[in-house]
């Protein structure tokens, strides 16, 4: 699209193509305002993957999802057209966008802060979703591992083999770890 802009002769290739060769003024104007679609769609990728957090998660989940449609009706519209080289060669790279669209709007939301009981007991550490009130306190089942913890570089309490601590920390949830990302601050 930036070479389109700055006038590369591709029209055949969009705008369904009507306009061969370097496309007119207005046609230019709208290409430059599809990169700025085009550079949200990113910004919402990358918020929605966890990798940035200037949205929402609610806005960026349902954004994920509008994100997917707009692209599909992208593949739809490019294998519709009557340009010939926009069918071939546009349609696979709406269509590769559209089904990594999919793939990040079914992914789940990444939770990015955390606040609670972290506990190791040599066989790794979790984060507790649950407290069992016992001494030294245990964790229910469902608690995720915790990958990047360090006691080295936080302040704990420990029994025998085990450790535990109140923390605040980010990080990113998968399905069952989360992955640490700053450092945790003791809660007092």
């Amino acid at each position: 699209m930036i070479a389109l802009v700055f006038g590369t002769p591709w029209g055949r290739f969009v705008w369904g193509g009507q306009r061969p060769g370097t496309l007119p003024t207005g046609y230019r104007i709208a290409s430059a305002f599809s990169l700025l679609v085009y550079g949200f769609m990113v910004v919402l990728a990358l918020d929605r993957a966890g990798v940035i957090d200037v949205l929402s998660q609610n806005f960026s989940r349902v954004g994920s999802w509008v994100v997917f449609a707009y692209l599909s009706l992208g593949v739809v519209m490019n294998a519709a057209s009557r340009s010939k080289a926009e069918r071939w060669v546009m349609t696979p790279v709406a269509l590769v966008l559209a089904v990594l669209a999919l793939f990040i709007a079914l992914s789940p939301v990444t939770e990015r802060a955390f606040t609670g009981m972290v506990l190791g007991n040599g066989a790794g550490e979790v984060f507790c979703t649950s407290v069992m009130e016992s001494y030294p306190p245990q964790c229910g089942a469902d608690s995720p591992a915790v990958l990047g913890w360090d006691w080295g570089t936080v302040e704990h309490e420990q029994s025998q083999s085990i450790r535990w601590g109140e923390y605040s920390f980010d990080g990113v949830r998968g399905h069952d770890t989360i992955i640490l990302g700053d450092r945790a601050i003791l809660m007092r």
